[in-house]
């Protein structure tokens, strides 16, 4: 077993140096980056697996600590993702609807602003957000929206089932972080593509991205980091109208 779990662990890395090199590639070109990510993460993961019976039927028992191991960090993973989901739930009933600029939306006692959820996806704002301009909160909601519209919950609960199947895969986890960064960029290129002031835009996402919550659908380690949100500014003035609308 430790040959099959070196032999992924390398393979991981080989795809993510190609996916690096090719994001690089694509946002030169004006195109979505967080495919190659989400095709780099299903490899990962996938292209070993059909060797693994056969590992696991010929493991010594002097190793089956190894496999003891897994089970346990898949299911620790899979259990904090229920409790979380439990959380939230208990939390929904509580959520006001009311429409917000003509939109529907959900009002939260601290939650969001953000998309919850995965069947149904709902966009949730907190009380507070009538304390703050009515410009500041269009942004907020048009950046919302585009969330949705992308099935921005989908495909990071696709990604995290990913993990899950495999979360001693450490190069995996640096997969999930660049598709949660290449997710935030493609968002920021729709609210560019739909005439929205980069300069206005971005102050929003400093003044109020720390209230982003954990949820499915909000990127909170991505949206909370410095660095991370200079580069998004960087590249969204690296953007003009009609390469944003080239990476929707």
């Amino acid at each position: 077993m430790p040959a099959w779990l070196l032999f992924t662990l390398a393979l991981a890395l080989l795809l993510s140096a190609g996916t690096w090199r090719a994001e690089r590639m694509l946002r030169r070109r004006g195109r979505r980056t967080r495919w190659p990510w989400l095709a780099a993460m299903a490899a990962s993961v996938l292209l070993p697996l059909p060797w693994l019976p056969g590992v696991l039927a010929a493991l010594p028992p002097a190793q089956s600590q190894l496999k003891l191991a897994w089970f346990m960090l898949s299911g620790g993973m899979l259990l904090m993702l229920a409790l979380r989901s439990a959380w939230l739930l208990s939390h929904q009933r509580r959520w006001q609807k009311t429409s917000l600029l003509g939109a529907p939306v959900f009002l939260s006692g601290g939650i969001g602003p953000c998309v919850a959820g995965l069947l149904r996806p709902r966009i949730v704002m907190p009380v507070w957000l009538s304390l703050i301009p009515q410009q500041q909160q269009a942004l907020l909601l048009a950046h919302e929206q585009c969330r949705l519209a992308a099935r921005d919950p989908q495909w990071l609960a696709l990604a995290y089932a990913l993990i899950i199947l495999m979360p001693w895969n450490l190069p995996l986890w640096w997969q999930l972080h660049r598709l949660r960064f290449a997710i935030e960029v493609d968002c920021d290129a729709r609210m560019l593509a739909q005439g929205h002031a980069p300069r206005d835009y971005a102050a929003v996402l400093r003044r109020h991205g720390q209230y982003y919550s954990g949820l499915t659908g909000a990127s909170p380690i991505v949206l909370n980091d410095p660095r991370a949100l200079r580069r998004r500014r960087h590249l969204m003035a690296r953007f003009t109208r009609k390469q944003a609308a080239n990476l929707l």
